[in-house]
Formats: C-alpha cells, sequence, structure tokens
C-alpha cells in the first residue's frame, strides 16, 4: 500500500516544469511564470559558481524550491504590511513570492554572493524588493506583519530569532508577527520541543510538495 502511495506521490508531481503544469498546483499568470522561467536560468547559471541550492535538489528544483515556495502565496496574499523572510539563500520563498506580486518583501542573507544574486533576479524579473546583506541577529528593528522562512533552523532556534528581532523595538509592548514556516518531515518533534518553554500555537497545512511536511501557521 505505502509503495502504491509512493507512485502517485510521484505522478501527482509531473510536468510542473510547464505553464500548465505549475498551473494545476498554484495558477499564476503567463508574464510570472515567464519570471520565473528568468529565476531559474539565472539560478542554474550562477549555480556553476556559487552553492545556491543543494545539488541532489537540483533535478527536482519546480518541485523542491519553485511550487515549494509559491504554495504560501495564498497565506500572505492579504498581508499589507512588510513579510521578512530569514535567511533567504537563492531567494525562496520571498523572492518566489515577490515576482508573484506581494509587496513589501524583505529579504535577509548574511552572504554577500547571494545578495547579488537575489539583487540580479530583482533587476531582470523587474520587482521591487529590499535586501538586507546582514546576520539575522544584526538585523535592525523595524515594523514587520509576517516572518518567513524554509529549510533554515529548528522551530525553538526561529522563535529565538523573531523573539530577539521584536525585542530591539522601541515599544516595549511590540507583539510578535504572524510566524509562516515551511517543516519537514520532522516538524512534530520540533512542534514537541518549542512547547517545552513556549506557548505558541502552529496550525498545520499541509503542504503540496512534500506528504510528510507542513506549512505552519500562526496568527499572533
Amino acid at each position: 500500500l505505502d509503495i502504491w502511495k509512493e507512485i502517485r506521490w510521484k505522478k501527482l508531481l509531473t510536468n510542473i516544469n510547464t505553464y500548465s503544469g505549475f498551473c494545476s498546483y498554484v495558477f499564476v499568470s503567463r508574464e510570472t511564470y515567464e519570471k520565473l522561467c528568468i529565476f531559474y536560468k539565472t539560478l542554474m547559471k550562477w549555480q556553476n559558481s556559487i552553492n545556491l541550492i543543494s545539488k541532489n535538489s537540483i533535478k527536482n528544483i519546480w518541485e523542491r524550491h519553485f511550487l515549494d515556495s509559491a504554495q504560501l502565496y495564498k497565506y500572505v496574499k492579504d498581508i499589507n504590511g512588510n513579510i521578512l523572510d530569514f535567511g533567504s539563500g537563492a531567494g525562496f520563498p520571498g523572492l518566489v513570492l515577490a515576482i508573484m506580486g506581494k509587496k513589501n518583501i524583505h529579504l535577509v542573507e548574511s552572504d554577500y554572493k547571494k545578495c547579488v544574486f537575489l539583487n540580479e533576479i530583482a533587476m531582470l524579473t523587474d520587482i521591487n524588493i529590499t535586501i538586507h546583506n546582514c546576520k539575522i541577529e544584526n538585523l535592525n528593528f523595524f515594523n514587520v506583519d509576517l516572518v518567513t522562512c524554509r529549510a533554515l533552523a529548528p522551530l525553538y532556534k526561529l522563535m529565538d530569532y523573531v523573539e530577539a528581532f521584536v525585542s530591539k523595538s522601541p515599544n516595549k509592548n511590540q507583539n510578535l508577527p504572524k510566524l509562516l514556516f515551511l517543516k519537514g518531515k520532522n516538524y512534530k518533534n520540533e512542534l514537541l520541543q518549542l512547547q517545552k518553554d513556549n506557548t505558541i500555537h502552529f496550525k498545520e497545512y499541509n503542504s503540496i510538495t512534500d506528504k510528510h511536511g507542513k506549512i505552519l501557521y500562526t496568527e499572533l
């Protein structure tokens, strides 16, 4: 039974590197898809000189990175304020969300070369983003409605980052922003570890790219 489930799952995620295939999971305009293609082609070119994504994920890049990021759009589409993407790396998910039309995206990345890459994609796709070339710990506070990230750190560490960032606010009663994290098969253990010292409750949603993973969202 598990074998057949695995086969059906693999069939489910075929042909997503085409416009119609991608739109069968997350709808985007033709223009947006063309910008995602520019992103993809530029990433593959840069990958030869700097390690933007893991080599193991290159063959499934449209599933593992582009679709995985794009599925978050429905959770952020109604956010009006700033969105902060911790540890943006190659631009997932923040840059994808910006290409899909989300405004006020802030990317935080400590690696200078990766920041140059992010800026290159922004110029080629004609999108407006803000890039912070610094460690998360060194980021100056500004008002943020939502924090997101993927494949960065365990939940307890992510909460440390968020709380440290908010603690820099001149408003001592500053509320935490909404949180939107993509997590893999170990998400349950991470939630248990977090709940030992934290009362934050995450809503869990299924990922369309990882049958074992979850999208964790909280409106604090």
